[in-house]
């Protein structure tokens, strides 16, 4: 099992963070990784959404999204081609001077036969690239 958190300042308000957040059949345009995703079902603020990535190898996962506009997205695990668990939340908080400070808090494990070491390492490899996507692509709508 592995457990991450990272935050990062966007010259964005929390409820322009939270649109681009919850707007997730557009992550592909901007996320290298994701290849495909779809909504499953969706009533209000809550999603159940697929996501396929490819990360080493190609792999699927659905997750419920709830949002909280505009300042938390969490998600909990449904299934997964090669993961048991994955929740975490977006929390966004106004600062001040236009900005927020977008925290990503993630709790994977992809299961027998990834070492959590690895699950670890994907993740602190990927996580600061991206946050930086998700600022950038927040911060051009804007303009």
């Amino acid at each position: 099992m592995a457990k991450a958190s990272e935050s990062i300042e966007i010259n964005a308000s929390p409820k322009e963070c939270f649109d681009v957040i919850t707007d997730y059949e557009r992550y592909p345009e901007f996320l290298t990784e994701s290849k495909e995703v779809m909504i499953e079902k969706k009533s209000g603020q809550t999603a159940e959404v697929t996501f396929t990535l490819h990360l080493i190898k190609k792999f699927s996962y659905t997750l419920k999204m709830t949002g909280k506009p505009p300042n938390t997205v969490k998600w909990s695990f449904i299934k997964g081609d090669l993961m048991k668990k994955n929740d975490g939340e977006w929390t966004l908080e106004k600062l001040g001077n236009g900005t927020t400070r977008a925290t990503y808090t993630i709790n994977i494990d992809l299961g027998l036969f990834v070492p959590g070491a690895i699950s670890k390492m994907l993740i602190g490899s990927n996580l600061p690239g991206m946050l930086k996507a998700f600022k950038k692509r927040i911060e051009e709508r804007k303009k």
